[in-house]
């Protein structure tokens, strides 16, 4: 059994179709339109005077005056080709008679020319001319611009026709296939860029077509995966909670073993790490998950350079642990509106991971300047290993960590990722290059505030 075709193939096969019709129509009365306005002139002189006229000349002045008379210019109009053909097919003044009417002047024009018989006469399509000595000519008239191949006007003029019929279906076809898909195409990229509640436009899921049923499969993804995040997210949230409580007791648990029993000082402090790191852990799965589901609350207006000042002097203690120095340049009176804490904490991930993975006897530079007018480009760069290149982007994934040389693992896999929800929250962006000579760039612009 032969598969029906498709709504679209239908509905392409119809334009397709109305196109070729149209060009048809439109390329026909194109060329009734030339033809009949280059016939004009031509039609008016073949019911004119004009043979009276040469019958006139040629009767007072003989050949040579009829042969004058044809080449003045005000003789004929314009689009108009006068031939006086002797019995052998000759043109008084020389002229070649067109290729194509040949035969048909042979057949129905010249006859006329010749001996007759006294009791027939033969068809005459064009009047004879009688010269004082006897000769007979036939006095043809032809369209100067039109021809059974066709004129350059006519050409023209169907060109113009299958412009104007490809132009209009064109039209046509983008508005019916290419809005849609465009369309379609920018819920895509809104639903890639994170923005999880998009769907595609009604005008396009409603269609009944492939394209309609291809925007109804979107929203119904979309849906599934606006479901598993917000389910992924309630999830996070509630082990959090559910983590931080026993966390609190194996604590007291700790102080209380502490008064009965003091533990050896570096058991006491390894586990007194082990509870922070959980604690640290727990922290920012909670913060990513409040990132990604909640919009920023509370937004200030504040200078970005004083901020960084603040957060070089407070982490300058853990890059003297690091023997690596902190060094900030750049403007001042950089302002933005946003969350001081979490603009801090988006700084502080970036700045601590620099720290974390720069060598030994290295700087760690800080550089916050104006960019094109209406955005505040901050750099953090360091002279560490740096980061392979298919990885500049998956380093802002949750818990995609490159362990530095010695490295001892105390991330959580969250810093980055929290720090790039952060500055999207705050409609900037974040992306790491490669630093030169060595090392990496971390790269955050911000909206400057008006």
């Amino acid at each position: 059994m032969t598969p029906r075709p498709s709504k679209l193939y239908q509905r392409m096969a119809l334009y397709i179709g109305a196109a070729i019709a149209g060009f048809v129509l439109l390329g026909v009365a194109s060329l009734v339109l030339v033809a009949s306005q280059q016939l004009q002139n031509y039609l008016a002189a073949r019911e004119g005077s004009l043979g009276v006229e040469a019958a006139r000349v040629l009767d007072k002045g003989g050949q040579s005056a009829l042969r004058a008379w044809m080449r003045d210019p005000n003789t004929l109009p314009d689009g108009v080709a006068l031939y006086v053909l002797d019995g052998a097919g000759r043109d008084l003044d020389g002229k070649p008679l067109p290729t194509q009417y040949q035969g048909f002047v042979e057949r129905f024009v010249l006859a006329g020319t010749r001996d007759e018989a006294e009791n027939f006469r033969p068809i005459r399509l064009a009047p004879l001319l009688v010269a004082p000595d006897g000769t007979r000519y036939a006095f043809l008239l032809l369209p100067d611009r039109i021809a059974p191949w066709g004129s350059p006007a006519a050409l023209a003029a169907v060109i113009a026709a299958a412009l104007v019929v490809i132009a209009v279906v064109a039209a046509v076809i983008a508005r019916a296939f290419g809005k849609p898909i465009a369309e379609l195409q920018l819920s895509v990229r809104a639903l890639a860029r994170g923005r999880i509640a998009t769907r595609a436009p009604a005008s396009v899921s409603g269609r009944d077509d492939e394209i309609g049923a291809l925007a109804r499969d979107f929203d119904s993804m979309a849906e599934q995966i606006e479901t598993l995040l917000a389910s992924r997210q309630q999830l996070m949230r509630d082990m959090s909670h559910e983590l931080r409580s026993p966390l609190a007791r194996l604590q007291a648990a700790l102080a209380l073993a502490e008064r009965k029993q003091p533990l050896p000082a570096p058991e006491h402090a390894r586990i007194l790490t082990e509870l922070e790191r959980m604690n640290q852990a727990i922290g920012d799965v909670l913060r990513f998950t409040r990132l990604e589901a909640e919009p920023i609350q509370t937004k200030h207006l504040l200078r970005i350079d004083e901020l960084l000042a603040t957060l070089v002097a407070d982490e300058s203690d853990e890059a003297l642990t690091h023997d690596v120095r902190l060094e900030l340049q750049g403007e001042q009176n950089l302002a933005v509106v946003g969350d001081p804490q979490l603009l801090r904490s988006g700084f502080e991930n970036v700045l601590r991971n620099a720290i974390r993975h720069a060598p030994a006897g290295s700087l760690v530079q800080l550089h916050a300047a104006r960019r094109d007018g209406d955005s505040l480009v901050i750099t953090i760069e360091d002279r560490g290993p740096g980061v392979p290149e298919d990885m500049l982007e998956r380093i802002f994934e949750p818990y995609k960590r490159l362990a530095a040389p010695g490295d001892d693992r105390t991330g959580t896999g969250l810093g980055l990722a929290i720090a790039r929800r952060v500055f999207e929250a705050h409609g900037g962006d974040i992306i790491a290059l490669p630093a030169a000579p060595c090392g990496l760039c971390v790269r955050i612009r911000l909206p400057q505030a008006c």
